[in-house]
């Protein structure tokens, strides 16, 4: 019986990582397309990948960006959900792009940090009960209008952070800095007639304006 292509070293030290940081077995093995014989060998190895279980070969063409020692390093940090690819890069000194640490960790899911609180089952059936009490008729609509604004911060994103999230642990969320650069705002409404032009607001905005 034949066997399969043998295990690069990056991918031998992206198992171990992923085994190192929690991951089950049979997840590993999805993950990375390696049946789960060879996970669980990879997992016992200790000194690297084998193309045969006697003889070590010379890994031929370009070497891997990353170290067995950096694959490592960056697997169990990004399982604990709290850093950016950037962020991992300079804490550890890594030479290898953003994006390839990007997609070394991609059993990870890169997720929107929410900039606010999720929503308790409270807070879920007290704006049901809201939204029911305010049911229009249709020929109510047409006195409706929905309005709304929205700021670009010029000096970096405005409620658009990500990082790489552990599916197996909560999402986490982040309060938005208060000051910085100049910031742009814009202001749309629609109703049931059709839709205004978009506004740029200039100065300090207030109720009344």
């Amino acid at each position: 019986m034949g066997h399969g292509k043998a295990l690069s070293e990056q991918e031998h030290w992206w198992i171990v990582g992923l085994h190192d940081g929690g991951v089950p077995l049979r997840k590993i093995s999805r993950t990375t397309g390696r049946s789960r014989t060879c996970v669980r060998k990879a997992i016992k190895e200790e000194r690297g990948p084998r193309t045969d279980e006697s003889v070590e070969r010379p890994r031929a063409g370009r070497q891997p960006s990353l170290s067995e020692r950096e694959v490592r390093l960056l697997v169990r940090a990004a399982a604990k959900g709290d850093c950016f690819a950037k962020e991992l890069k300079t804490r550890f000194g890594i030479k290898a792009s953003v994006r390839t640490i990007q997609r070394l960790l991609k059993h990870l899911v890169y997720t929107k940090m929410d900039r606010t609180l999720p929503l308790t089952a409270a807070h879920k059936t007290t704006r049901m009960d809201w939204a029911e009490e305010h049911i229009f008729k249709p020929d109510k609509w047409i006195l409706i209008i929905f309005s709304d604004e929205k700021k670009f911060n010029l000096d970096g994103p405005d409620g658009f952070k990500y990082y790489w999230r552990d599916m197996r642990r909560p999402a986490q969320s982040y309060v938005r800095r208060q000051n910085g650069g100049g910031s742009v705002m814009v202001w749309g409404a629609f109703s049931a007639t059709g839709k205004s032009k978009l506004t740029i607001l200039r100065g300090r905005q207030n109720s009344a304006r």
